[in-house]
């Protein structure tokens, strides 16, 4: 049925013009699928209603598809440790659970929908770790901790003095502890009784 317009199309504003006509009449012409709905309706744009006006922002498509999500706890200081380094969130959700957004523009620390903090974040050449977390810019919230501070540490040390992303060694193996004399013991009983 389309297709003898769309063979007509000699350009892509052409093509794009006729695909928008082509769903438009499809979607509102009746259909053997809905014909025995209780509610009569009968063509697709009338089943769905208003879930056809369910729009999406921007920036929250573009974070999910082209940015990385982790879930992080974070610690008593409100850190949350993600590919080699400690990044600030909130002392005040110490020992919750944040989503860590990783993405060309930068990374985003947020909670419950709230963005908490922000950093610009540079690669290694050819490797996946991060190489710098730089710029923090932490955001006004809601979440405050239990105990106030008995001196304020950020008028004290000013903006560059207290540390919000923090730089660490990477993960070494532990050693494994072989429980040699817990046999000796063993071996020792059965020779006595032996």
């Amino acid at each position: 049925m389309a297709d003898f317009h769309f063979e007509r199309a000699n350009t892509w504003e052409e093509l794009v013009a006729e695909h928008d006509r082509w769903l438009e009449s499809y979607n509102v012409q009746r259909h053997w699928a809905h014909e025995g709905r209780q509610e009569g309706r009968r063509s697709p744009s009338e089943v769905l209603g208003s879930l056809t006006l369910l729009r999406h922002h921007p920036g929250d498509l573009e974070r999910a598809f082209f940015s990385n999500r982790y879930v992080r706890r974070l610690d008593v200081l409100g850190y949350a440790r993600l590919k080699h380094w400690r990044i600030y969130g909130e002392e005040g959700l110490a020992r919750c659970e944040v989503v860590l957004w990783l993405g060309d523009d930068g990374l985003v620390v947020e909670y419950g929908g709230d963005t908490l903090s922000r950093y610009d974040v540079s690669f290694s050449p050819g490797e996946t770790r991060l190489g710098n977390v730089t710029n923090p810019r932490l955001f006004a919230t809601k979440y405050r901790p239990p105990q106030l501070k008995l001196f304020a540490l950020e008028e004290a040390l000013g903006e560059g003095g207290w540390l919000k992303a923090l730089g660490l060694e990477g993960y070494a193996a532990r050693p494994r502890k072989k429980p040699a004399a817990l046999q000796d013991v063993l071996f020792a009983y059965h020779e006595a009784w032996g």
